[in-house]
């Protein structure tokens, strides 16, 4: 790498990158930043008519190879089947971004064992899944970066959202343990744990709680954006980061609460 510029280091010409849970919110903020950094980008998502569109709007803005591949994480032929339907169409695997995941906060004692299953499913299954469909081919290739995804809930300051803290904590473990076996076979994993970022998924809380959440547990005094999560991801995807595995990385504007 020695002589490249920064810019020339993130960038990804003929590479191909997978972003899960990719067709709204922050997954389809880092298809565009792929895209726009000369990526081929396949959007997996269980909702495959919003993927199909997020695809075809990517492709459009970006002048970008963009495809999409229906894609439920919690089961792992799925996770297999994307896996084989990406190198059958580009060759190669070089990104693997496990943002698919769901949020519900409740208290942990009103939760049920089945609220678990489904949480935990989409949200720690789903990484592992698809971290084990894509290794292989990245192994074979030599090279690959994979950027899971936790969430500041996973340092447990986060009442109402017990089992997802629990689920983002375990992908922290395994992005750790996982990047120390693989090293050797030229591939990075790393994990992006974001803070409170505005999304249709949380406009709810955010609309509800907004003035309280920025005055007392954001020392930037904002919220996060999906751009502030995928300019994140897509260095730590990028020869930028290429002396960085087994980290988490908290995009957090500072959080101060805990």
């Amino acid at each position: 790498m020695t002589g490249e510029t920064i810019t020339e280091k993130v960038a990804f010409d003929e590479q191909v990158a997978v972003v899960t849970g990719g067709a709204q919110g922050i997954g389809r903020r880092i298809a565009e930043a792929f895209a726009g950094l000369s990526a081929d980008v396949v959007i997996a998502d269980v909702a495959i008519d919003s993927a199909e569109e997020t695809a075809r709007d990517v492709a459009a803005e970006y002048d970008a190879t963009v495809e999409a591949v229906e894609t439920d994480v919690t089961e792992y032929e799925d996770a297999r089947n994307l896996v084989e339907t990406t190198v059958d169409e580009f060759g190669r695997l070089d990104v693997l971004v496990n943002n698919a995941g769901l949020t519900e906060a409740k208290p942990f004692v009103e939760t049920e064992p089945d609220e678990w299953e489904f949480w935990v499913g989409v949200c720690f299954f789903g990484t592992m899944n698809c971290m084990h469909a894509a290794l292989p081919q990245m192994i074979d290739q030599g090279s690959g970066a994979i950027i899971n995804f936790a969430s500041d809930s996973y340092k447990g300051n986060d009442p109402g959202l017990a089992v997802y803290g629990a689920a983002k904590a375990a992908n922290v473990s395994l992005t750790s343990t996982v990047a120390h076996e693989v090293g050797d076979d030229g591939v990075r994993v790393n994990c992006v744990s974001p803070g409170t970022t505005e999304t249709p998924a949380t406009e709810d809380v955010i609309e509800a709680h907004r003035e309280r959440m920025i005055e007392n547990s954001y020392a930037l005094d904002r919220l996060g954006q999906p751009t502030d999560i995928a300019d994140a991801v897509a260095f730590l995807a990028s020869d930028a980061a290429d002396w960085i595995t087994g980290q988490t990385l908290s995009v957090n504007g500072g959080y101060i609460r805990g």
